[in-house]
């Protein structure tokens, strides 16, 4: 079976974390909000997409170091 080449380079790794950034602009800030759920929420969704900005950062650094081929 022929393996298919799925290795990204680092601009594909700066295109995805840009699109998180630009993304996470976009969720209401707490002044916007109007209940505890919302903010919390809000806040928890912001985490999130920073946890998964440094697994990106993590991964693309494996890359670059080759220990992901």
């Amino acid at each position: 079976m022929r393996r298919l080449d799925s290795n990204m380079d680092a601009t594909h790794h700066e295109k995805i974390v840009d699109k998180l950034m630009q993304y996470r602009g976009k969720i209401p800030k707490d002044g916007h909000l109007s209940t505890i759920e919302a903010k919390y929420y809000c806040a928890q969704h912001r985490e999130h997409i920073d946890f998964l900005i440094s697994q990106i950062e993590w991964i693309a650094n494996c890359f670059e170091k080759e220990l992901i081929r």
